[in-house]
């Protein structure tokens, strides 16, 4: 591998958002995790786990306090008190009702999935039936005193069992009507004690998670007391069941995760027994979750996901890193735009001239020009997008002549020419408001390497090409149907090629001509979803990492896969971290045989000369 400079950007620093709460898809193996910027990650576990697609946050969903699935369908409730389903395809709202009771705290779908029952502050318990075009309001069941914070239905779907202050409640779900009431008790008498959580297995019994930091079970037939445990120092915060109701794991405010196992004791009986203890986040755990294969997730305060199983004991913890690329560089200029969930920056690289040597550090250079942050573009840069404070940006992107700097917030798409003189410290941003009307909201949005062009995906999945000699023009909507089913997640224009791929492993490539972008290929469609594309410039060969950690690289003038990288997947197999998929990937400019890949953890290598 060939000696080049490499800047280390320490200045971007993105503030790692708390998980609040998760939800798992057992039919198509996705996990759902909500955070503290009301932003939903939906992660793909099906081989290596990640980031498959963000919702950003925006004028409806500013707060999620509960997650569930209904088959691919997911919902969210929060303190707008409303009921929300998403359109995984388009990583929007798709449709929102009202619920009564202001702030709702939790939801759940039972068995069938015919129905949602969402409980709220008032003490208000609403039931909703899922139709084919969203919910209808069904009924209430008798209001009850004081807040609902947990709920769950049991296996038949006939009875909802409620937990809020001092009790838990076994409702009647025809009927409306709370068969049993079942105190907590207080450690203090004037302290309340608050049901964080629970969980309800097949045979009905009953398992609560509380602020006095103990684990309760109850038999739910008979609405009386089995045993209770005081498990962790502070409140249980979340609790779960494994897929063979065998085992419970709890954790909160003290980090810990407790499992209990239900074991035979003589006469048949059985009882539920502390078995063992895992560490695996520094600060409190809001959330827990079964997947497949005995593994339990888990996420809190610190922003990771955690991934535990036991035995062997293996824990993985996925640091807070958002899915979309962060750091877009103007590779025609010394300048780069650093994305945040609400506001952007750009600065401009310092330059090394003058090598020296330490003990502590070697091979640096000393910087003749410091990093100089030039530009903070907040969301709200003017009266439209100052409506709505809580929106999150989608996707941003800076020309490689940083002359145009594109953004996309979830309720519209902005562009500006970035005109910049630091020799005379003059920094301007001129708003392009003639933008074309077809041109609204864009999930990914990428520049042509002569930066005369500048390409988006919208959410209805088009392509759309802008051309910007002069002022933006719509010049070609390429229409993507016949080629992609679900939503675009990874887009990349290099020299005259430009690749868009889903999250179904549907990758296109068009090519440029002189008047238009016509198709090129499509190529050959894998088990498995990508997680990361990059076409190498020198070769115009195009290298693909998907999730199960296999490596393809594809020579778009020969359109088909080229044989190097086949030779070397075995030894790539062995070398790559089984846990963590490939990020991004990325090329030495003076050696073509270079391929530089990289995770959550390492760097490597490929080089393909023999």
């Amino acid at each position: 591998m060939s000696e080049c400079k490499l800047h280390s950007v320490r200045f971007y620093k993105p503030k790692p958002m708390a998980i609040y709460c998760m939800a798992y898809n057992k039919c198509s193996k996705k996990l759902a995790v909500s955070r503290s910027d009301a932003s939903i990650e939906i992660w793909n576990l099906k081989n290596t786990p990640f980031i498959e697609k963000t919702i950003a946050s925006n004028s409806r969903n500013y707060s999620i306090e509960g997650l569930a699935w209904s088959g691919d369908r997911l919902f969210s409730v929060g303190l707008h008190a409303l009921l929300i389903e998403y359109d995984l395809k388009k990583l929007a709202v798709k449709n929102f009702t009202s619920v009564t009771g202001q702030t709702a705290f939790c939801l759940d779908v039972n068995k069938s999935q015919t129905n949602i029952a969402v409980g709220t502050e008032q003490g208000y318990i609403n039931i909703f039936t899922i139709n084919d075009d969203g919910v209808a309001f069904e009924k209430f069941l008798d209001k009850q005193e004081g807040r609902i914070l947990c709920l769950k239905y049991d296996a038949t779907g006939n009875f909802l069992v409620t937990g809020g202050l001092d009790a838990i409640r076994i409702w009647n779900v025809k009927t409306g009507n709370a068969i049993h009431r079942m105190t907590t008790g207080r450690t203090k008498r004037k302290q309340e004690t608050i049901v964080w959580c629970l969980a309800v297995t097949s045979d009905f019994t009953i398992i609560t998670g509380d602020s006095r930091g103990k684990i309760s079970f109850w038999d739910g037939n008979l609405g009386v007391a089995i045993s209770n445990y005081t498990s962790h120092q502070a409140d249980v915060l979340s609790l779960c069941l494994s897929e063979d109701e065998k085992t419970v794991y709890c954790s909160g405010i003290d980090s810990w995760i407790f499992s209990f196992v239900n074991v035979n004791v003589k006469d048949g009986m059985q009882k539920w027994v502390k078995c063992s203890k895992r560490v695996v986040h520094d600060h409190d755990v809001r959330a827990l979750c079964m997947g497949d294969g005995n593994f339990l997730y888990s996420g809190g305060v610190d922003g990771y996901v955690g991934r535990s199983c036991h035995p062997p004991m293996t824990v993985v913890k996925y640091p807070p890193i958002y899915q979309r690329p962060n750091v877009v560089v103007a590779s025609k200029t010394k300048y780069i735009l650093l994305k945040y969930p609400d506001y952007l920056e750009v600065w401009s690289l310092g330059n090394g001239d003058e090598r020296y040597e330490s003990n502590e550090s070697k091979n640096t250079f000393k910087l003749s020009k410091e990093n100089k942050r030039l530009l903070v573009l907040q969301r709200q840069v003017n009266n439209d997008l100052g409506k709505n404070r809580n929106e999150g940006i989608i996707t941003a992107a800076i020309s490689p002549n940083a002359k145009w700097i594109v953004f996309s917030t979830t309720s519209a798409l902005r562009l500006f020419k970035f005109v910049c003189d630091e020799e005379e410290e003059n920094v301007e941003l001129i708003p392009c408001d003639n933008l074309p009307q077809e041109c609204g909201v864009s999930l990914n949005a990428v520049f042509t390497t002569d930066s005369n062009q500048l390409i988006l995906s919208n959410e209805e999945g088009t392509v759309q090409v802008l051309n910007l000699k002069r002022e933006p023009m719509l010049v070609q909507t390429i229409e993507t149907d016949s080629f992609f089913k679900d939503a675009i997640t990874i887009m990349e224009c290099c020299g005259k090629y430009l690749l868009a791929a889903d999250t179904r492993s549907n990758i296109a490539v068009w090519v440029q001509t002189d008047k238009s972008w016509r198709l090129h290929c499509k190529l050959p469609k894998y088990k498995c979803a990508p997680t990361a594309i990059r076409i190498q410039p020198a070769t115009s060969n195009i290298v693909i990492a998907y999730s199960d950690q296999k490596i393809l690289e594809y020579s778009l003038e020969l359109k088909k896969t080229t044989k190097v990288i086949k030779d070397l997947e075995g030894k790539c197999d062995k070398t790559l971290n089984k846990h963590l998929s490939i990020r991004n990937i990325a090329f030495d400019p003076n050696n073509s045989n270079v391929i530089v890949l990289h995770d959550d953890s390492c760097m490597y290598v490929i080089n393909k000369d023999p």
